[in-house]
């Protein structure tokens, strides 16, 4: 059964990209009407109180059954999970190898290779993702051509693939370049995606024209996680039918 929109859902936040402010144009999502949180806020410290909001709107706009997956740095991953834990229940860190240059932490002498997607849930829910997932995947390096802080298609479409079924509603309330709204597109997912900046917003708008969805889509039951090399970092292996 196909996901539908909320009766309430605004026509004008269906499958394009809003440019605001998400604070406030996040209060317009029905309570219960998004299946899956799928965003990248910024790491330095002055936007940790990002996660508090994160955590408080994903709470409220996440059905039972859905899930917030946030990607973190990992030098304030202590003080982000004590800010998602005040309105979500952890559920798994997931490790970003990455596949790119590697930068350095001088604060902790550390040449950082990895980055993490936190899978948080609603409190007191138990929901599943729809298939096995790898604990770390090796994706195919930040990808900077639509913003300076880009994530690679690769990594997003594997989550996005696992987390989430054909039509459901994903929401990124930073979505930057575009790539989960990219990924969505091809994915066959409906979305919501807002972006702060006009100017990022329209990049991450002419990104969209550009990219086609998958003529063909198994359908997610009885998936099995099929652990193969990548042939293509915009194409990684998916998650396979039984």
């Amino acid at each position: 059964m196909l996901t539908k929109w909320h009766p309430d859902m605004p026509d004008e936040y269906k499958n394009r990209i809003v440019t605001g402010d998400a604070r406030e144009l996040a209060k317009r999502i029905p309570d219960e009407s998004v299946d899956l949180v799928f965003t990248d806020p910024p790491y330095p410290k002055e936007y940790l109180y990002l996660y508090d909001w994160l955590g408080e709107i994903a709470a409220r706009v996440l059905k039972p059954t859905g899930f917030l997956l946030t990607y973190l740095g990992v030098y304030w991953k202590q003080e982000v999970m004590k800010r998602l834990s005040q309105s979500m229940d952890y559920y798994f860190d997931f490790v970003l190898e990455n596949a790119g240059k590697s930068p350095i932490m001088w604060q902790r002498k550390v040449i950082s290779r990895h980055k993490s997607i936190m899978a948080w849930t609603r409190k007191d829910t138990d929901p599943k993702p729809y298939t096995n997932i790898l604990s770390l995947w090796r994706g195919g390096g930040e990808d900077k051509r639509y913003h300076t802080w880009g994530q690679d298609e690769s990594s997003a479409r594997y989550y996005i693939d696992c987390f989430s079924r054909q039509d459901h509603i994903v929401a990124d309330f930073m979505v930057g370049g575009g790539t989960t709204a990219a990924v969505c597109k091809i994915l066959h997912r409906n979305y919501i995606a807002f972006e702060i900046d006009k100017d990022t917003a329209e990049i991450a708008q002419a990104r969209l024209e550009t990219t086609q969805p998958y003529l063909f889509m198994p359908q997610p039951e009885q998936l099995e996680l099929v652990e193969k090399p990548q042939t293509s970092p915009t194409h990684p292996e998916p998650c396979k039918k039984l």
